[in-house]
């Protein structure tokens, strides 16, 4: 099969996986908007804010470092598969200790938590998640993808109804949403045993590699975690500044505008393994642009799409309920702006090749760094003047400024032959209508009649025959999938 093909296969068929087991807190947002106040769901929202960061210090840059070893012809993979898991079950049972022993002041000290119990919660959560994440990489490499697929597809079922059971049923509250993650993640281990044995059974565990994925990963330890720094302070500056309830409002327009997060997230399962491969081919900066291009615009269309009917969604009802409870709804503000924030992100993903190909692997930090400074002290004044509002805008920042560093690099490094001008006049014709929208009183038919407005206009834009090349040169790329 050829490259570009297996992109998009394995894009499709991972990005799914990868979609439906982020998607559990999005498919949670009836439950939390209907059954929680505005201030439990911000407590909520915080809980997981905290497992985000720890997710990052648990990981600690050796996904990546894994990636890249064992798609290695050269190297002893059974080895680096044994090394690898070994290691992370070691750093992940004793970081799990460590917060169990220090629940009581991570609750009180850092995270102003009610319930000390949250954090145990934690715990497990992040050790399960943490394993069986190497396990499904492994998978991922080794292209079981339906294997990865149904894996996934048991995990959301199993965190969903465990968490709405016990929420509506035997009412345990904030207790009951985080017994269900863990309930999920401890089952995808539970499924992952063998594959865990096989791993362990295999090759022999090495200090060399062990050095090698150390030297190699931890480099992307101080740019994840400035990333989380960007992508999740906002919260903890809103809770400092306004209280839990902005934070419970916040997340839920924050959780519907980061749709394009998914989306991106799945992307890059594909992305990342592909440029690896064909990096050194001749004409990658071109196969590169040529997929970035297609990417960001469906992206940007889905942009406007999206925020035609983020109105009637959240007012739909289920029963005596709305799909998004009434009190949620000022969120709205912020999901557009949001949304915006994750093209740019998109774009940073577009010229992640300028890195791992020419080896900058140590400028990564320096981008997000300074994406996650410019992040905190915007939100530090935004919030104060501009509420919600003012935190959307600082990430919206925050993101073009990370975006135009890394372009303004990458095109000294590898130039990445994206269709710019293109991909500008796509983004500033769906601003004007989403701002012309926001204008509109917002009912059912000034949606339908949005959608329809737009979608012509991007036609006559884009005309007819380079759509059509478009979608035969997707299709071509999916024919062999």
């Amino acid at each position: 099969m050829q490259p570009i093909k297996q992109f998009w296969k394995n894009s499709a068929i991972y990005g799914l996986g990868s979609i439906l087991v982020r998607a559990i807190s999005f498919f949670l947002l009836p439950l939390y908007t209907n059954a929680f106040t505005p201030s439990e769901t911000g407590y909520i929202f915080l809980v997981f804010t905290f497992i985000a960061f720890a997710q990052i210090v648990y990981s600690y840059g050796q996904d990546s470092a894994f990636l890249q070893f064992y798609k290695q012809d050269s190297i002893d993979k059974d080895s680096i598969g044994r090394t690898s898991l070994l290691l992370l079950i070691t750093t992940s049972i004793i970081f799990s200790s460590v917060i169990i022993i220090f629940a009581d002041s991570i609750t009180n000290n850092i995270l102003n938590l009610e319930e000390g119990i949250w954090v145990i919660y934690c715990s497990g959560i992040l050790f399960f998640d943490a394993v069986s994440s190497r396990i499904m990489t492994l998978i991922r490499i080794q292209e079981h993808a339906l294997t990865y697929l149904i894996i996934s597809i048991l995990n959301v079922i199993a965190s969903l109804l465990t968490s709405y059971i016990l929420v509506i049923n035997y009412n345990f509250g904030i207790d009951g949403i985080l017994i269900g993650v863990l309930v999920g993640t401890i089952l995808r281990w539970v499924m992952l045993i063998p594959h865990q044995i096989e791993t362990l059974s295999k090759g022999t565990f090495s200090f060399i590699f062990a050095k090698k994925l150390l030297k190699f990963g931890l480099p992307f330890f101080p740019a994840a975690f400035f990333y989380l720094i960007l992508e999740m302070s906002d919260r903890y500056l809103l809770f400092w500044i306004l209280g839990p309830e902005a934070v419970g409002v916040y997340s839920i327009g924050y959780k519907l505008g980061s749709l394009a997060l998914f989306i991106i997230s799945a992307f890059n399962l594909g992305w990342q393994p592909f440029y690896i491969k064909i990096g050194k081919h001749k004409n990658a900066g071109a196969t590169f642009g040529k997929i970035g291009t297609i990417f960001l615009r469906s992206l940007i269309s889905l942009w406007g799409l999206i925020i035609f009917w983020t109105p009637s969604f959240m007012r739909i009802k289920v029963g005596e309920n709305h799909l998004i409870g009434e009190e949620f709804w000022a969120s709205e503000q912020i999901v557009s702006i949001i949304f915006l924030s994750y093209l740019f992100y998109a774009g940073y993903i577009i010229l992640m090749p300028s890195i791992y190909l020419i080896e900058k692997q140590n400028w990564s930090p320096i981008f997000r760094g300074t994406g996650a400074i410019i992040n905190i002290c915007l939100n530090l004044i935004f919030i104060k003047y501009w509420g919600l509002f003012g935190a959307a805008l600082a990430t919206l920042a925050a993101y073009i400024v990370m975006f135009t560093f890394i372009f303004y690099k990458s095109n000294q490094w590898l130039k990445i032959l994206c269709n710019w001008k293109s991909i500008g006049v796509h983004l500033t014709t769906t601003a004007a209508f989403i701002s012309i929208f926001g204008m509109t009183e917002k009912t059912f038919l000034i949606s339908i009649g949005f959608t329809f407005s737009y979608l012509g206009l991007l036609l006559l834009l884009q005309g007819k025959t380079k759509l059509l090349s478009d979608f035969k040169y997707l299709k071509s790329s999916f024919s062999d999938a």
